[in-house]
């Protein structure tokens, strides 16, 4: 897949810094710091509830943290919304495709959105629409697709302006093996010259993919690195020995 120029920056590309996110009594994520850098697919690992998805909604600035900082490639993704936006694609686990519209309409919508001009939308979508064989659904309604169409429609729709950071909650939750062994090719791919964050729970999900784990629990950060032995991540899992 052809790259843009990513943004130079002398800083970490994306970084967050003591963040703390609390709702009412639970805190959801508890004083969170690291830095994620272009080339390396980190898997932000962890049990359901640990705040791996509070986390990747700080980093998109959809929810303001109650302490701490967030940068991605120098902008604020709340102060700096429009940069920060910019540089991201985000799909979250529940998806971010409307049912009644087809591809080619969420698509054409989404690079509006991103100001493409016409052709450079006709363009980037043309080659992921090839890229990631949806040529027979493009004109479909998405709400008839499979749980494989839906999760490469979304993908095509997240990767439309290029992103230099790509971020994807438990994107092969549903998949079949065949489909979850393309995804990963496609995330393994995309890494090369991107920040690539992506949570799972499963550990054999953080072995395909890993250059590096951040592994929750209770939303504290409780191992940090390449992957290790499962019995050492277990125990991170749980918070013990962080």
């Amino acid at each position: 897949m052809p790259e843009k120029d990513l943004p130079e920056t002398t800083v970490s590309d994306v970084e967050l810094r003591g963040v703390t996110v609390r709702f009412g009594r639970h805190t959801a994520v508890d004083d969170l710091s690291f830095t994620l850098h272009r080339g390396e697919c980190t898997i932000l690992l962890g049990l359901n509830g640990a705040g791996k998805s509070t986390t990747m909604r700080v980093l998109t600035g959809l929810l303001a943290p109650d302490t701490g900082t967030v940068r991605l490639f120098g902008a604020d993704p709340l102060s700096q919304s429009i940069e920060a936006r910019r540089s991201f694609g985000y799909l979250p686990e529940e998806g971010i495709l409307d049912g009644q519209l087809t591809l080619r309409e969420h698509l054409e919508l989404v690079g509006a959105l991103h100001r493409m001009s016409p052709q450079a939308r006709r363009e980037r979508s043309a080659m992921l629409v090839e890229r990631l064989s949806l040529s027979g659904v493009l004109d479909r309604p998405v709400g008839g697709y499979s749980r494989g169409f839906r999760q490469r429609a979304s993908l095509a729709v997240v990767l439309l302006h290029d992103p230099a950071f790509v971020i994807l909650d438990e994107p092969v939750t549903g998949l079949d093996p065949e489909q979850q062994t393309a995804f990963h090719e496609l995330i393994k791919e995309m890494a090369r010259e991107r920040v690539m964050l992506l949570s799972t729970h499963l550990l054999s999900e953080a072995r395909q993919l890993a250059d590096r784990v951040l592994v929750l629990a209770s939303g504290r950060c409780t191992y940090d690195g390449p992957m290790a032995d499962d019995e050492r991540l277990r125990t991170a899992l749980i918070g013990e020995g962080a």
